[in-house]
This record gives C-alpha cells, sequence and structure tokens, in this order.
C-alpha cells in the first residue's frame, strides 16, 4: 500500500451569511493603504518576506495543489527569505524519508534530477514549479558558505514502504526490520476495519508497534551516526500507523515530524496546503482537532507565521484517473468567484493579486468584525475534484468558511490562476466533451 487519502475535496459543508460584492469601505481602505499588490501577476516577493520574517517558522499554503501561480510566488518568497533573512531549511508536505532524494539533490550529492522529483513522493508534485524549486535551492548551495547551505525536509508519512526501506538500511538487524515491514503491510487492513467501527486490528497493531519501538530504540544493530535519524524513523513510522485512527492524526503527526527536526530558533519555511498551515480547527474534516498549523502555533505561538491563499478565476489542475485508469492530472477551471465569497470581495476591490499582513490590521470595528468573520471560501484538495465544480461553487453560503485573522496571519488572493506544468505533459487527461 502506497498512501491512504482522507483529506475531503468537496466544501460545501457550511451555511454561511451572504456578504456584499465587495468589502466594507474601511476594509477596501485597509487594503488599498497596506496590502502588497500587483496587477501583473508578479507580488513582490522581497517585501512578503519581509513581513513573514518577523517568524522562524512560516507555513505557506495554497488554495489548491496545482496552480503555477501559487507554486511560483511560493518559490520567490522561499527564496528570499533564504538570501535575506537567513531562512536554511525548507520542509514539504512529503514523505519524510523519500524526500531524502530531494535534499540529495539541492546538495550536490547527485545530478539525477528526475530522482529527486521522485523524492516528492506523490504525482500531484511532479511539476516544472517544484523542479523550479529544486533548481533554484541547488544554485543556492552551490554557491553559499558551509554554514548558510539549505537542507530540504519532509514532513509526512503516508509512504510505509519508504520508512521501512530506509530502516533496512540504517538497521543491520534481519529480524527487527522484517518486524517493521510486516507492521507496514498490516496497515491497510488496520485502518479498513478502524474505518467499519471494528477496533480491534488496529489495537492489536498499536500494542505490537510499542513493543517494536521500544526494540528498535535499544538495538545495537545500527552505526552511531544514525541513532538521530533512526529515532526520526520511528516517529515516522508511528506516524504511518496511528495518522488515520482519528480526524486530525495526520495533522497533529505532520506537526510532530516537522518539529522533531528544527533546532530551537531554526529558520525553517513549510509549504502545505491551507487545509494544513492553518492555525485553527479541521472545520472541513467536522472536527476540532487543530490543522498542523494550529499544533506550531500552540508550539511556537507567534514564532509561527501561516498564510493562507485564495484565487478568484481561472485554472488549476488535481489528478485523476484517465479512460483506462491511468493517473494524470485533469485540468478545471473556476469562471468567476461567487458573489458574496471571500474572493469576491477581494476582486471587487481592483486592487489585483494581493498580500495583506493580517496580524496588523487596524483595531477600526469593521476592519476587526471582518477579519474575524467566517467567509466563503473555494479551495480543493489533490484529487477527487468534480467535474462540476465551478458549478458547485457558485453559492457563497454554501462554501467553507474563511475566518481570516483566526486562521491565517497573513492571506494571499491571486486574481487569475492557471494550471502548473507536469513534469510528462503526457500526463494531462484530455478534457472530456
Amino acid at each position: 500500500m502506497r498512501t491512504i487519502r482522507l483529506m475531503p475535496v468537496a466544501l460545501l459543508l457550511h451555511t454561511l451569511p451572504a456578504f456584499a460584492q465587495g468589502p466594507p469601505a474601511p476594509v477596501a481602505s485597509w487594503l488599498k493603504e497596506r496590502a502588497v499588490t500587483s496587477t501583473t501577476s508578479e507580488l513582490a516577493a522581497s517585501r512578503i518576506a519581509a513581513v513573514v520574517a518577523s517568524s522562524p517558522v512560516v507555513g505557506l499554503g495554497e488554495a489548491t495543489h496545482g496552480q503555477h501561480e501559487a507554486f511560483d510566488l511560493k518559490r520567490r518568497v522561499t527564496m528570499a527569505l533564504i538570501r535575506v533573512h537567513g531562512f536554511r531549511t525548507v520542509a514539504y508536505e512529503a514523505s519524510a524519508s523519500m524526500a531524502r532524494a530531494c535534499n540529495d539533490y539541492i546538495q550536490g550529492h547527485t545530478q539525477d534530477r528526475d530522482a529527486a522529483m521522485d523524492g516528492f513522493g506523490m504525482l500531484i508534485w511532479d511539476v516544472e514549479e517544484n523542479a523550479a524549486l529544486l533548481d533554484d535551492l541547488r544554485a543556492w548551495n552551490m554557491s553559499a558558505a558551509p554554514a548558510d547551505r539549505v537542507r530540504f525536509i519532509g514532513f509526512d508519512a503516508q509512504d510505509g514502504g519508504a520508512v521501512a526501506d530506509r530502516i533496512k538500511e540504517l538497521v543491520s538487524d534481519s529480524a527487527l526490520v522484517g518486524r517493521v515491514r510486516s507492521a507496514v503491510e498490516r496497515v491497510e487492513a488496520a485502518i479498513h476495519q478502524l474505518f467499519q467501527g471494528d477496533r480491534t486490528a488496529h489495537t492489536a497493531l498499536l500494542s505490537d508497534l510499542a513493543e517494536l519501538e521500544r526494540d528498535l530504540s535499544a538495538t545495537k544493530a545500527v552505526k552511531p551516526q544514525d541513532l538521530d535519524e533512526l529515532r526520526l524513523r520511528v516517529l515516522e513510522l508511528r506516524a504511518f500507523v496511528t495518522m488515520y485512527a482519528s480526524p486530525g492524526g495526520r495533522d497533529q503527526l505532520m506537526a510532530d515530524l516537522l518539529l522533531a527536526q528544527l533546532d530551537p530558533g531554526e529558520r525553517c519555511v513549510a509549504w502545505a496546503h491551507n487545509g494544513h498551515v492553518k492555525r485553527s480547527a479541521l472545520d472541513y474534516l467536522r472536527s476540532e482537532e487543530l490543522a498542523m498549523g494550529g499544533h506550531l502555533a500552540n508550539t511556537l505561538k507567534q514564532d509561527y507565521y501561516a498564510v493562507g491563499f485564495a484565487f478568484g478565476s481561472g485554472g488549476f489542475q488535481a489528478n485523476a484517473p484517465d479512460s483506462t485508469g491511468r493517473w494524470g492530472f485533469r485540468r478545471y477551471t473556476h469562471r468567476a468567484p461567487a458573489t458574496g465569497s471571500l474572493e469576491a470581495e477581494l476582486a471587487a476591490t481592483g486592487l489585483g493579486d494581493l498580500f495583506v499582513d493580517l496580524r496588523s490590521a487596524p483595531a477600526d470595528s469593521t476592519v476587526q468584525a471582518w477579519s474575524h468573520s467566517g467567509h466563503g471560501h473555494r479551495w480543493w484538495g489533490g484529487y477527487q475534484v468534480p467535474d462540476d465544480c465551478d458549478e458547485r461553487t457558485r453559492d457563497a453560503s454554501q462554501l467553507m468558511p474563511m475566518v481570516p485573522a483566526n486562521d491565517f496571519d497573513g492571506l494571499v488572493f491571486l486574481l487569475r490562476t492557471t494550471a502548473a506544468e507536469p513534469m510528462d505533459r503526457s500526463r494531462i487527461i484530455a478534457p472530456q466533451h
């Protein structure tokens, strides 16, 4: 089993009051005065970086996993944080074990760009924009002093096979490695039964996992220089086994994996979906459990800065099977934001693309009310996007709410977007007619 994906993509879960087409006048004035704006789809990354760098850990979200403009802006902001503000770790919503291939490439340990792209671990990430990120990081490292070199890490744990493979490389005890492999192979069936209301198999697996963790921690069949990484892989193994025991399990464990790889005060930029980087609860899962960003905020307080993304109209892509069952990239289009939605309000300002620092919102009562109110907001995950996604999101009162000041510290709005560019264009699925 490669992955178990549970993140829903349908957004029609809440009923909200309709808002005016544009924001209230004080909000519009605040945005005009304080937001970083652009009418040419080229927001000033240096200005955004200067704001978010006030916190050593920055979460950069995205409203879909498949928009060129979002990926491009995140890359440019990331490089500005590295060049000017001393950020030295780039973390990604990718398998922690597999992302080592990305790091090997940017460190110059290998010339194999294709293998580096495989390190992202999922088809949705196999796009030119991510390759550009790795190339920029590699170029920086090739000219940087040793102390200024950047590393690349993953903080997801959806690929248990990759964890087992890496533990096999670290531990010379074949029997112990065999137990790891056996635990990984039992997860899919145990989770399936758990979802059916039967906890028996999962409880037994957790008991065996606890014993396995003790034995891995005590093993002598590992080189001293590999002990720290083995501890990390054991945590990753636990995350893979336990992340779906509750709606918020994956986000909790992604936060744990990220924090376990950071030293105190280390400056890190983390790439993930809005639904993960936000500082609040997982309302889209009907859960009061916190998103990854909420756990980071609980630990780091104001040292964590979450940037949410929204978009007005245009294209994006997500993974889907074609007529033969082969997975590829299907393209989708939103013609216009729903009247009364967050996107429609921001588009109506006429400012174009924008970034606003929500932490610096004025005390004006109207601005505060707007930033602390729920606004219908459109976003999608990496797969299972319905072909009629535009029609399904035309009623703002039925969209999931974003409460800007509760969910994020800063907000990016992209007026128009285009789909990201797959590395293999043959994987683009032809439109259905």
